[in-house]
């Protein structure tokens, strides 16, 4: 499992002092929660222009929300982003067809849960039914978000400070970063067993 840490200063923290191969922090991980989700119409073309200046920074990155392919190919030439792998934010389930749209012109995409109700209009069970490839857990800051990440087999996260810290006073505290972070790392390193079905998750019902 892949984990994303956006612009933050957890992110820097982990860009001086922390490396591994799973952990990708902003700008490697490339995200403008703010922007994207003030203005839908504009903010795209602000965060594009924002992501090519990283271009060679970004590795993972989310899809500008409620934006097609062409729209963006009217910003930006598409060959510039091939070596990014996009998450795209499912708010409804027809915005699976964007995720359609970029693995035909060539792009590696996950498929993006939000972990914030108001910004998805369905329920996991159907996210999890309609959503073919691999998947990508948007804004885990609880352990219960996280246990859900692991059951159902997502593979990538992106992580708020409140998961790794809960305390303001302990972000700052170099120790307990560093700590915390390995913890996360343990946890999603151990065996998780047999990941649940669908049948399991209606069997059990919904962790909600």
């Amino acid at each position: 499992m892949i984990i994303g840490i956006g612009r933050s200063p957890l992110a820097d923290f982990i860009n001086r002092n922390f490396r591994c191969e799973s952990v990708y922090a902003y700008p490697k991980f490339f995200d403008n929660k703010v922007l994207l989700l003030e203005n839908r119409d504009r903010a795209y073309i602000h965060y594009i222009k924002l992501l090519i200046r990283n271009i060679g920074k970004v590795r993972i990155a989310l899809w500008p929300d409620y934006t097609n392919l062409s729209r963006v190919e009217k910003v930006v030439n598409l060959g510039l982003l091939r070596g990014i792998s996009f998450i795209v934010p499912v708010h409804d389930l027809s915005d699976l067809e964007i995720v359609d749209k970029l693995r035909e012109n060539g792009f590696n995409v996950y498929i993006g849960y939000a972990s914030d109700r108001k910004y998805r209009n369905y329920e996991l069970i159907d996210f999890l039914k309609a959503a073919k490839g691999e998947k990508w857990y948007l804004g885990v800051s609880t352990k219960r978000e996280l246990k859900e990440a692991l059951m159902f087999g997502f593979q990538g996260i992106d992580v708020t400070g409140f998961l790794i810290a809960s305390k303001n006073e302990q972000r700052k505290d170099p120790k307990i970063l560093r700590r915390n972070l390995e913890d996360l790392l343990r946890t999603i390193s151990k065996p998780q067993g047999r990941q649940l079905t669908l049948y399991d998750f209606v069997k059990l019902g919904s962790l909600r």
